[in-house]
């Protein structure tokens, strides 16, 4: 093991932006497959090789940490990242955040994605790879949470991952994150609202631990403290598992762990002069196969406008997208182009555009015996969102046919969260409630467990049936993100509501937001 301490300066965001000097490299669009990981790229072959093999090796050392081994993991579809040679590609996005951020993660209700500069790089640290393990941390943890961990876990198993050191022998995990010197300057969170921080819109007053610069990097140093004893982390296990049940998360804290609520901020103190990082041999983790296409210019910036559309369906950059896609199809041939343009384009058009028009671009797939599972996919979505514009029988025709399409794409990918997710949602409204749709709505959830719209049609199906106790394992996962915005306040509320055994209309109507919840 090798002492630790090498943290530099940095103020706390959610994903931050630092500006590194890179030497300039022949960059071009690249696309690598690993067995958890979908990327495009713009830059050089073998950075992006040695990203992606890192990234698995992360990926196992997560599992490890979280008590999952790799025979009890699901099979999942890779991961879908983006990573392009522009410090300010996240601005792409999201205009507001130009010369703010190097990375964000993504969520909607087709799916998630990652997307981070690259390659951002300075000695021996590695931005781009910080940004990317703190994000998928996020999706892993929700993946595999046994049970509904604390805002400073959520957080803390994120930051903890994302400080990461990996070279062609080892992987350090547990360094100190580029920020931890704030504890050298800020005022400490106090314990109590540590363990149990109380938003300002869940009732909160004068501080909102979230908001808090030493909030994330506490919560890396007590996950650090937790992790780097096996004993102290079966003890915090059962400290979950105990805030889980209903008890308080600060009257808990002691009797489970040992440690006063008043000492632990003292407790943590003394620990950071002590910490180690943990240093495991390249040897010990898995060497996966995976491979590496170049990508025609033209086909991945479709692709990339394509990713802009589902980040940002609201406002002009959606539309500017749109307009490039059709601009671009339209000179490569219209019908004649590339399949991914045109798939691209009918996405597109399917979530801001013209379904009509995402219809007549997927209709030489509609007639093949051999439909592509990405062709299917929209064909579904695009019927679906056909049926949500009509009326009477040319509704039920629609959605008849999009329940068609979702099911071809269901027999070819079942782990496709968004396909069950929308195949759930047309169940619905074609053959009414079912164990199908209950099922489909389900797995979605199970798969993506971190995507708000998921979670609560999972839980609401659930409680329509009148299965409450399974209603109580989305709504926890959605209440957890402490990013979740308006959709997770509602689960919070809507879990306390179950758990207090209220009606169920009562509970739906929390969910939904069509009732407020009583602020106490």
């Amino acid at each position: 093991m090798t002492r630790a301490w090498q943290a530099v300066c940095a103020s706390v965001v959610l994903t931050m932006l630092w500006t590194v000097a890179t030497p300039a490299r022949a960059y071009q669009w690249l696309e690598a497959e690993s067995p958890h990981f979908h990327v495009l790229a713009r830059g050089t072959q073998a950075k992006l090789e040695q990203r992606v093999q890192r990234l698995e090796r992360l990926h196992h050392a997560m599992l490890l940490a979280l008590g999952a081994a790799e025979g009890q993991t699901l099979s999942r579809p890779p991961f879908q990242m983006v990573m392009k040679d522009d410090e300010n590609v996240v601005a792409s996005l999201f205009p507001a955040l130009r010369d703010r951020a190097s990375g964000v993660f993504i969520l909607d209700d087709d799916g998630a994605i990652a997307v981070s500069a690259a390659w951002l790089e300075q000695g021996r640290r590695d931005y781009t790879g910080q940004i990317l393990y703190h994000e998928y941390a996020h999706r892993l943890m929700f993946q595999y949470a046994r049970l509904r961990y604390p805002s400073w876990y959520v957080e803390g198993f994120a930051e903890y991952f994302a400080a990461t050191f990996m070279d062609d022998d080892v992987v350090e995990i547990g360094a100190s994150p580029l920020t931890a010197r704030v504890l050298d300057r800020e005022r400490w969170v106090e314990a109590a609202q540590l363990l149990r921080p109380k938003s300002k819109a869940a009732g909160g007053k004068d501080l909102d631990p979230l908001d808090s610069p030493t909030f994330y990097v506490q919560s890396w140093l007590l996950t650090h403290y937790m992790l780097a004893d096996s004993a102290r982390t079966q003890r915090f296990n059962d400290y979950f598992r105990r805030v889980a049940a209903g008890e308080d998360a600060v009257a808990a804290f002691e009797p489970a762990i040992g440690v006063p609520v008043d000492k632990l901020n003292d407790e943590l103190r003394s620990y950071r002069d002590k910490m180690y990082v943990a240093r495991l041999p390249n040897s010990s983790l898995p060497k996966v196969e995976l491979r590496v296409m170049p990508m025609p210019e033209a086909e991945a910036e479709a692709e990339f406008d394509r990713l802009i559309v589902f980040a940002s369906r609201k406002g002009d950059v959606g539309k500017a997208a749109l307009e490039r896609l059709r601009a671009a199809v339209a000179r490569a041939g219209g019908e004649r182009a590339p399949a991914r343009m045109r798939l691209a384009l009918a996405y597109a058009e399917t979530r801001i555009g013209d379904v009509q028009h995402a219809l007549e671009l997927l209709s030489p797939w509609a007639q093949r015996e051999d439909v592509p599972f990405e062709a299917n996919r929209l064909l579904g979505w695009a019927w679906q969102a056909q049926a949500e514009r009509a009326q009477g029988a040319e509704r039920t025709q629609a959605a008849d046919q999009a329940r068609g399409f979702l099911m071809a794409a269901y027999r070819q990918r079942r782990n496709d969260a968004p396909t069950l997710f929308q195949l759930a949602r047309v169940l619905l409204e074609t053959k009414g409630m079912s164990p199908s749709v209950v099922n489909a709505a389900e797995a979605a959830a199970m798969y993506e467990p971190q995507v708000g719209p998921y979670a609560v049609l999972a839980a609401s199906v659930q409680l329509q049936s009148g299965n409450r106790d399974k209603a109580a394992r989305p709504l926890e996962t959605l209440a957890n993100n402490p990013h979740g915005g308006a959709a997770v306040e509602r689960a919070r509320a809507a879990l306390q509501a179950l758990k207090s055994n209220q009606d169920t209309a009562d509970v739906l109507a929390l969910l939904n937001g069509t009732k407020k919840p009583t602020t106490p």
